[in-house]
This record gives structure tokens, sequence and C-alpha cells, in this order.
């Protein structure tokens, strides 16, 4: 984006121009000054006072793009994403060749997932100014969100061959390699980006991901207390740091990270599923099945709760948790809940199946799963483990060596 001095220059000659043909000399004047002061109220996060600001140059001067484009910044920055949309198409309506309010308004889109959209808006911006590298970033982000991540890591590589030295970048690139389940290459990207910036707490976050889904838990333990040390308000580092000691088979532990995020985020479903999952697997069937209950409680269109209950159900060891009849027909549901589109709800279904000792349809379960996710190391072996084991399976709770968990933040 252009800086304060090229912003302001642009629009000293705008009003040059209006002076000449005849506008009023203080009506300018009035017009530039307050577009100063909201410019200074902005640079120092006083948004309320920008906001005035550019309002009332808006009020003034209602045809520059640039006083609607400036305000609609504003709003982005408060995190009022639909004001800001307002006003940015506002801009282009006013200026159609505007190549920054484009890219802003790809921002926008994509902080209320509007995906499609933002790509839309990012099209164009790479179209007037293919240069920039903050628009193939905004680009890439976008379609890290519609999961298309080959598409997002070439604009991330676009986004670093223009500016190399931006860690956020490089963040993002891992993100989408994480995506792919190439957590080696994610985490070589997720060291340069700390290299960079060593306090980038998104980084060290992502970086904990990776080294969870390749079992490294220590590893992953460290970076999510280093998060933690960075912002003790990250509530997904707490997360992500219960599910590492899950890993390392500490559900007890796990509980406990699960319980400080859940006092940080009351209304989040995942949370009440994953901590209920590790009282499962600590045998503590009571407390899991009202965790989940929770869950559904919060989002009764949330399929992994269901699934997370059919698979207790399977696996609890006598009645009343053991229920066969149950546990098909919540893991069944959660699959139907995602139209069959859920690899990680095919698979769900699937170890329900193998655990009722239903084993050649848990298998065909799984290869649905895997059609749809050709890259998770997690069905191939588990597959392998199937098809290469007796039909007859264990109708009971027992250690579970795979990674136990499918939703990271």
């Amino acid at each position: 984006m252009r800086d304060a001095k090229t912003f302001f220059l642009i629009f000293a000659f705008t009003v040059l121009m209006a002076f000449v043909a005849g506008a009023p000399h203080c009506f300018a004047s009035d017009f530039i000054e307050q577009l100063r002061r909201g410019l200074d109220a902005e640079e120092s996060g006083n948004w309320d006072e920008a906001l005035a600001r550019f309002s009332e140059a808006i009020r003034l001067q209602p045809h520059s793009a640039r006083a609607w484009a400036r305000r609609g910044e504003t709003h982005l920055r408060k995190g009022d994403s639909q004001a800001a949309i307002k006003d940015l198409l506002q801009a282009l309506k006013l200026d159609p060749a505007y190549d920054e309010a484009y890219s802003r308004l790809g921002f926008a889109y994509n902080s209320v997932n509007d995906y499609d959209r933002a790509i839309e808006m990012l099209n164009a911006s790479i179209r007037l100014s293919s240069g920039s590298a903050e628009a193939y970033n905004t680009r890439g982000f976008a379609y890290n969100g519609k999961k298309e991540y080959d598409q997002a890591i070439l604009d991330f590589d676009n986004a670093i061959r223009l500016n190399p030295k931006d860690a956020r970048f490089y963040n993002n690139r891992g993100f989408a390699l994480n995506g792919k389940h190439e957590y080696v290459r994610a985490i070589e990207d997720f060291d340069r980006a700390i290299e960079l910036d060593s306090k980038n707490v998104m980084a060290f976050n992502n970086r904990g991901v990776a080294y969870l889904r390749i079992g490294e838990f220590d590893k992953a333990l460290e970076d999510f207390d280093r998060t933690i040390k960075l912002n003790s308000q990250f509530a997904s580092a707490y997360h992500n740091r219960g599910m590492a000691y899950s890993g390392k088979g500490r559900h007890d532990k796990a509980i406990e990270e699960f319980s400080k995020v859940i006092e940080m985020n009351p209304s989040s479903p995942i949370l009440y599923k994953d901590r209920g999952t590790a009282y499962r697997k600590l045998g503590e069937y009571e407390l899991a099945v009202k965790d989940f209950e929770k869950a559904i409680q919060l989002d009764k269109k949330f399929a992994p709760a269901y699934a997370a209950l059919g698979l207790l159900y399977a696996l609890a060891p006598s009645p009343p948790y053991h229920d066969p009849i149950q546990a098909r027909r919540m893991a069944e549901k959660a699959v139907t809940l995602t139209s069959g589109t859920s690899p990680d709800m095919l698979q769900a279904l699937a170890e329900v199946l193998h655990a009722l000792n239903q084993t050649p349809e848990a298998v065909r379960t799984l290869r649905k799963a895997l059609a749809q996710d050709p890259a998770n190391k997690e069905y191939l072996q588990l597959l392998s483990q199937w098809e290469g084991s007796s039909t007859q399976a264990a109708s009971t709770e027992t250690p579970e060596k795979r990674l136990p968990f499918l939703n990271l933040w």
C-alpha cells in the first residue's frame, strides 16, 4: 500500500485540480486537513478518531475514492469487515482502476470467509499491479481457505519472490504445506519465518502443529510453550498443547489444557469434543459423554461430536456406554451431516465399523476417505493394518498408537 506521503501527494494534486476548477480554497483546505488528521489518528491506532476525520473528509468531498478507501481501511483495522466492504466498494465505484482498494477488499472478504469474492477482487488487483506481494499473499490466503493448497503455494511463491524478507509469506506457505500433509517442508518454511521474525506467534504455533502431525510431540510442546509465552491469550496454542499431551498419552494433562481454553472460549464445540475424547481415553465415559453432548448442544450440526460419541459407544467395554446400535447411528449421522464429503468423518465411521468387527465394510469406508485425501498417511497406515490383519477386532477400549486427533486450529 502507498505510504502516507505518496497518498498525501495524490490528494494534494486532486485538491489542486479542484481549486483550479473553481473550488473554494477554504473547502479544499478543510478537506486536506481532515485527511491529514485522519492519517495521524490511524497511524497512532486511534481508530474512532480516524473514522471521524475520514467521515468528515467524505462529507466535504463525497467523490473522493481515496477518502472512502481510507475509511474502509480503518473499518478493517477496527475489525468491522462489513463496513469496510461497503466503503471499499464505494471507492471502486468512484475509481474502478484503484488497485489497492481491490487488494483491501480481498482482505475484507477473506475475513468473512467469502473466499470466492476475495479471489475475484485480488485477481483484479493483480491485473492492475502485478508487482504487489501483498495481493499475492492475500489471494494465497483465500486459496488456503478454500483448501486449494497448490494454488495457494504458487501465490505465496510469488509473494516471496517479490519480498523475500517478509516472515508472513513463509508462515502462510508453511500453513498450505501443512494442509497438503507435507510437514517436513512446512517446518522449513516456519523455521525461515521465525528466523526473520523471532516473535512471530503464528509461525511457532503452526510449526508446533507440523511437529505434532509427525509425532514429534516434545518439539510440538516446546513450540506451543513459546507461543503462549509470547501471547498468553493465544487460545489455539493451549488447545494444540492439549493435543500434544494427548499424543504422548498424557490425557490428564490434555484435559487441563482443554479446560483452560474452554474458560477462554466456552462456546466452541470443538473444545468440548476434544476434552471428551481425552476423558474417553482415561475411561471416564460419563464425563466424555457429557462433553460430547455439550458440543452437540452448542452446534447440532457439528459432525465431529457425533463421530466421537459413536466411537465411544463402539469402544466402551460394557453397557450402558457400549452400545453398537448407537455407535453406528452416531457415526453415520456424522457422515450424513457432511454429505459424505469429509474424509475425517468417513474415517471415524470406518473406525467404528472396525471396532464392531465389521472389518470388510470398515475397509471400504476407509478407502472412500483415502480417495478424498490420498496423501493422508494415517489412512494408509490404518488400511494396511486392517487389510493385513484377521477380521477379528477388539470390541473394547484399547490404547491408540496413531495420532488421536484430526482437527487443529
